[in-house]
């Protein structure tokens, strides 16, 4: 089908070319040449329609055509032939001719046969090559082609064809380099007979154009159909011809473009550095994993100095041998030398400008990949860790860390391009001027900013999914912000029980665990890999360190509360075993374990449950000292040895108790003996009547007295250990009537050694210092106690004796009261004084040696009446002074005391 399509479009074009009324220009009908030689293709297949057998043979679809031999053989003679040189060539062409003459005859007498063979006899094509509504038989247009194309390969005889010279072929196959000709001879001679073929052909088909050109057609119609600049081209003389040969003789001084060296510096950059680049994306893509920053960057460097190197000691030293063999060959005029090498310093900055740009387009589109392109490997991202640092959540990289790095990689770039010198300086190392001039490729400022712009936009919209993937971590903020750490450190300050405890370690523990199991360490979100597993690691070390402190608490408290619990145990089992000193401690000890037994043993045993669930608590979270293990251990084996202990006390408490009821019977005993003695002691007092002995009387009184009060003690403290052994109290009442009659001899004598001191004091001591008032109230209490003593023993001599003594005493000083009352008055001043020693005319003013003595020796009492009217004034002037005293100190204490001085000025209005 495809074949018959073929020659359909084929014949419509030969009717137009054969056809000698037609506009248009004839088609020419030169098979083009493909990329992949091969034969033509109207000289390989079979003609489709039906031939007598033995015109001539043609190779089946896939084998050589007949005139394949033929025109090789042609080949080989004519290579033959040229071998032995140009002169024969008319011998050459007729044995060209006459070895394919038979052929070309059968060949021609076939295709006669085709085209007169009436449509009826001719045979249809293969059923794979044709559809069924195909015709059957060539038309017209199809024999016209066919004509045509007989025309070019028989029409014209190739004897009358001058052949392709064979300088033309050399001249070809030396334009081809040697290294690609190198073992390929059969290839190069294959090609070359495929040109001489073609070259026949052109020219057959010229010649055939030729002749069936029409010759009424003109040339108006040819110049219709070119082009402005084709029509240009046929005026003849041309018109711009000195122009043209003026620009021709400008350029061929100052057009340095197209110097061979320059042409060789661009060559070698096309052919060995056109794919160089600053960066090598491809490298970049092929890695699976994503990049640390910092590796990143390193790579960027390493790419970068690669590239410097190669540019600076493979590209540059290229550059400079292709100029030093050029100079060497006279390609560089030296002339205008400054203007060549500024031309090659252009065309240098172009080519590491383009070496820039292109890196730059890269470098970007690893970012951003043209949606027109599919790579085999997409470009992995970068690494970004999401750390705690103090109480906020950081990202290392930052945001601004990658838009500082990746930015700056477009200004390695450029100095990067910029280091390379010009070629020169290194050619003519003597002009200082240019020692250090290098190459400056300019990059237009808009497009490094756009650039830049662009890949910042994509790292900060890349960066947003990062910072929202933050929220999934504010559950944890308190932790984040250590509040959880001031909550815990607040918590533990207070006195909080186990329970409270234990909850707050199982809230921590779980929310450790969550932390840890249920969040993503890593997570690709977009252009970056967050990997979160270093504030994970933080979040649950934080949470475990709370744990840990409260875990601290609680075996702290747990420590504290066992410890208690077997000093507890350790007292109880102390003192059960504890042998009483006596009957008290006996009965005490006794109480005390049965008050162990019927409550305290039961209150430890739930103690020692509880230890329980807080052991099995703290074996879960915690792991224990041996110190903690050993106490633990000492806890519960407490509970198991107590029984034993209660069964020894027994035992030692019945022992005591027999002890203790021995005990008691024989002190009882003694104790009345002791009563009979203080019972005999008491006789003795009753011959005692020497007021000059009364110091030793009292003293014996005192520690008889004394005696019987222990023995109060002892009578109570029998009483108490007859009621704990369930015995009849006894009353012991002879103590009491001892006491009873010791208590007046007691009172006498120290009634009378308590006068005698006072009274000494008084008439010898000091005279400032006696209080009247006291003096008066003491000597009556004196006198009353010793009236009544004095009665008390009115059946006994000897006390009553010393009784009626003292108070003889005690009524000679009483008749001093008065005057005592009057000189002794703390009211007196030196006024009152003076006034008083007017009176007995003579100076009575006390002084650091006045005695009371020496002021009952002046026999003062005829004055008393006039002292007691001066003692009088000085006892009210005295309360004034106390009064106005008070009142000043009341107002110097300030304003908020003036409600009191009120009540001061009150109490003085009676004494003015």
């Amino acid at each position: 089908k495809q074949w018959y399509q073929r020659r359909v479009a084929i014949t419509a074009g030969a009717s137009g070319s054969l056809s000698g009324t037609a506009k248009e220009t004839p088609i020419r009908f030169l098979p083009q040449l493909p990329e992949k030689r091969s034969k033509p293709v109207w000289s390989k297949a079979t003609p489709p329609f039906k031939t007598d057998a033995g015109l001539f043979d043609i190779a089946p679809p896939g084998g050589s055509p007949p005139d394949d031999a033929f025109r090789r053989k042609r080949y080989e003679s004519q290579r033959k032939k040229s071998e032995q040189g140009h002169n024969d060539v008319s011998a050459r062409r007729t044995a060209a001719f006459q070895k394919p003459k038979k052929d070309r005859e059968n060949f021609r007498e076939a295709l006669i046969n085709i085209l007169m063979q009436n449509e009826k006899d001719m045979t249809l094509p293969p059923d794979d090559m044709i559809s069924p509504g195909e015709i059957d038989t060539p038309s017209s247009q199809e024999k016209d082609i066919l004509r045509y194309y007989y025309y070019i390969q028989n029409g014209i005889d190739t004897e009358h064809v001058a052949p392709m010279e064979d300088i033309w072929l050399d001249h070809v196959l030396s334009l081809v380099p040697n290294k690609l000709k190198d073992g390929i001879a059969d290839y190069i001679e294959m090609l070359s007979d495929e040109m001489r073929e073609d070259y026949l052909l052109s020219v057959k088909k010229a010649i055939v154009d030729f002749v069936l050109r029409d010759p009424r057609e003109k040339d108006d119609a040819d110049d219709k159909n070119l082009s402005p600049i084709m029509k240009e081209l046929r005026v003849v003389p041309k018109p711009w011809a000195k122009s043209f040969i003026a620009a021709k003789s400008s350029m061929q001084k100052f057009l340095y473009i197209t110097n061979p060296t320059m042409c060789s510096v661009l060559d070698s950059w096309n052919h060995s550095f056109g794919g160089l680049r600053l960066v090598d994306v491809e490298e970049i893509l092929m890695r699976p994993e994503s990049f640390e920053l910092n590796n990143f960057q390193s790579l960027c460097m390493r790419h970068v100095e690669a590239a410097k190197d190669t540019l600076l000691k493979k590209w540059f030293p290229e550059v400079q041998n292709i100029f030093y063999q050029g100079n060497k060959s006279k390609q560089i005029t030296h002339t205008h030398l400054d203007a060549f090498f500024n031309s090659v310093s252009v065309l240098m900055t172009s080519q590491l400008r383009s070496l820039c740009m292109d890196s730059i387009d890269d470098y970007h589109e690893l970012y951003r990949p043209p949606t027109n392109i599919v790579r085999k490997q997409n470009f992995q991202g970068f690494i970004v860790r999401l750390v705690l640092e103090g109480s906020e959540m950081k990202f290392e990289p930052s945001c601004s860390d990658f838009e500082t790095v990746l930015l700056n990689v477009f200004d390695v770039f450029i100095k990067a391009v910029s280091m390379v010198p010009r070629v020169e300086t290194k050619l003519y190392p003597v002009e200082g001027a240019r020692s250090k001039a290098t190459l400056k490729p300019v990059i237009a400022e808009n497009h490094i900013t756009a650039m830049k712009s662009s890949v910042q936009q994509i790292i900060q919209r890349e960066f947003v999914p990062a910072e929202k993937h933050t929220k999934n971590f504010e559950q944890y903020e308190f932790l984040i912000n250590k509040e959880a750490d001031q909550f815990v450190e607040k918590f533990l300050s207070e006195d909080r029980p186990f329970e409270e405890l234990k909850a707050q370690v199982v809230r921590f523990k779980e929310l450790a665990d969550d932390i840890v199991y249920n969040s993503r360490k890593v997570i690709r979100l977009g252009m970056f890999e967050l990997h979160c597993d270093e504030l994970i690691r933080a979040l649950s070390k934080r949470a475990d360190s709370l744990c840990a402190k409260i875990l601290i608490k609680m075996s702290k408290t747990n420590m504290d509360l066992n410890k208690a619990l077997c000093e507890e145990y350790e007292a109880i089992a102390s003192k059960a075993l504890a042998t009483p000193a006596n009957t008290e401690q006996l009965m005490e000890l006794k109480h005390y374990i049965i008050k162990v037994r019927e409550s305290t043993i039961f209150a430890l045993e739930e103690r020692i449950i509880k230890a329980k669930h807080r052991l099995e608590f703290l074996v879960d979270y915690t792991s224990m000292s041996p110190a903690e293990m050993r106490l633990n251990s000492e806890a519960f084996n407490w509970h198991s040895r107590m029984p034993p202990i209660f069964e020894e006390h027994d035992e030692i408490i019945n022992s005591s108790k027999r002890q203790a009821e021995n005990a008691l019977k024989l002190r009882r005993d003694r104790f009345v003996e002791e009563l009979e003695g203080y019972s005999k002691q008491l006789e003795e007092f009753e011959t005692f009547g020497d007021v000059g002995e009364v110091n030793r009387y009292l003293k014996k009184a005192q520690t008889l007295n004394t005696r019987l009060e222990a023995a109060q003690e002892k009578i109570e403290q029998f009483n108490l250990e007859e009621e704990a052994f369930d015995w009849e109290t006894t009353k012991y009442p002879m103590r009491k009537k001892i006491l009873d009659v010791l208590t007046p001899y007691h009172k006498l004598y120290e009634t009378t050694v308590d006068f005698q001191t006072n009274y000494k004091g008084w008439m010898d001591g000091t005279f400032d210092v006696i209080d009247p008032d006291e003096v008066d109230a003491e000597v009556g209490n004196f006198w009353r106690t010793l009236y009544k003593l004095e009665k008390t023993f009115a059946n006994q001599a000897n006390p009553e004796s010393m009784a009626q003594k003292m108070k003889g005493k005690v009524s000679d000083f009483k008749e001093n009261l008065p005057l005592i009352q009057c000189i002794c008055n703390k009211g007196m001043r030196d006024r009152h004084w003076d006034q008083m020693s007017k009176i007995v005319e003579f100076s009575i003013k006390p002084d650091s040696d006045t005695t009371l003595r020496k002021m009952i020796d002046l026999n003062l009492e005829p004055y008393l009446e006039k002292f007691e009217g001066i003692s009088e004034a000085a006892t009210k002037e005295f309360g004034l002074e106390k009064a106005m005293a008070k009142m000043v100190e009341e107002w110097t204490d300030g304003p908020d005391k003036k409600e009191k001085s009120t009540d001061c000025d009150s109490a003085l209005i009676p004494l003015l």
